[in-house]
């Protein structure tokens, strides 16, 4: 709800995970005992359909467009429908870029923008153990968001807590009065180390949101493979609710996979509108062509242009290094 003044990303800092140093996600304001957030999400308006954006509302959401990487850079049919998801957005976060060729992001930007579009993108290094590595994204509507590298960083993990330890980014919406300004946590978590990250996630976005305060929208999304009942300690945070639930996201529509997680109290910007995009419905093709799209749908939630509350307070830039 606050607004603050922009700053990009100037110096290093370490972002723990609290989970190692003694952090309690409890200890989160407000306390466990109040519920009307907690209940917040199950009051959602969901939708297949995606609204457009106004004047008024800007859309987030995030897409796990699978495996990104010289055949589907190939295929001008399915970047076609990316370049169409990608447009229906102001801030999307993308995970799995699997390309080692770094000029396929831009590709794919570039043809938005070929649409008559004006977005950019922050992209983060090459994550992972193994020599398996991916990369997360986020691609903005510069002409409605303020945003970029410069805001944007790998949270560190010296344990190596995580497989693929999350992207964060800096966002704030261009208009008059106090437009509102929020942060990312894009996030993939591994299927076969769920047990152990989500309860670590918990952490990242206990963390994550206290060193980015005093801003206090700050938001986790992505592909967590897990539903909001499974969340574990993550399930545990005081008014931090997925803004997704009780709706498959997968393409096959048997699995709830992907989020957008808020605070409900402190983020009171969102509209209460949330859903998937239907991409058998969206482009009007049968399963095995939006398989071939990937094996997840785009999820979204709405929210308003301004700040709702909360007054203007100074913020100094800062951000974090990759391990």
């Amino acid at each position: 709800m606050r607004s603050l003044p922009f700053y990009p990303v100037m110096v290093l800092v370490l972002i723990g995970l609290g989970g190692y140093l003694g952090c309690d996600p409890s200890s989160i304001q407000p306390s466990a005992n109040d519920t009307s957030a907690v209940t917040a999400s199950s009051n959602a308006q969901y939708s297949a359909a995606i609204p457009d954006r106004t004047a008024n509302t800007i859309l987030i959401g995030s897409f796990n467009i699978q495996r990104l990487g010289p055949s589907k850079l190939k295929d001008p049919w399915v970047m076609d429908k990316f370049v169409e998801v990608i447009r229906r957005f102001d801030v999307i976060a993308l995970q799995e870029i699997t390309s080692k060729d770094q000029r396929t992001l831009p590709i794919l930007v570039e043809q938005v923008n070929q649409r008559g579009g004006r977005y950019s993108y922050a992209i983060s290094p090459r994550i992972g153990r193994t020599t398996y590595l991916e990369q997360y994204a986020f691609v903005f509507d510069t002409s409605r968001i303020r945003g970029g590298p410069q805001f944007s960083y790998v949270v560190q993990d010296d344990r190596d807590a995580l497989h693929r330890e999350p992207f964060v980014g800096r966002f704030q919406v261009i208009g008059p009065g106090q437009p509102f300004q929020f942060s990312l946590i894009n996030m993939h978590t591994d299927p076969d180390e769920i047990k152990t990250e989500l309860d670590v996630l918990a952490d990242v976005y206990v963390n994550v949101r206290q060193y980015e305060y005093p801003e206090d929208d700050v938001m986790l999304l992505g592909d967590l493979n897990a539903p909001p009942n499974k969340f574990q300690r993550l399930g545990t945070i005081p008014a931090f609710v997925p803004l997704i639930n009780g709706i498959p996201t997968n393409t096959r529509k048997n699995k709830t996979l992907d989020n957008i997680i808020a605070d409900r109290i402190a983020t009171r910007e969102f509209t209460g509108r949330a859903g998937t995009i239907d991409l058998e419905k969206m482009f009007n093709i049968p399963l095995d062509d939006a398989e071939r799209i990937s094996d997840h749908l785009p999820v979204w939630a709405e929210f308003t242009v301004n700040e709702l509350g909360g007054p203007a307070t100074a913020m100094s830039g800062a951000g974090g290094v990759v391990r």
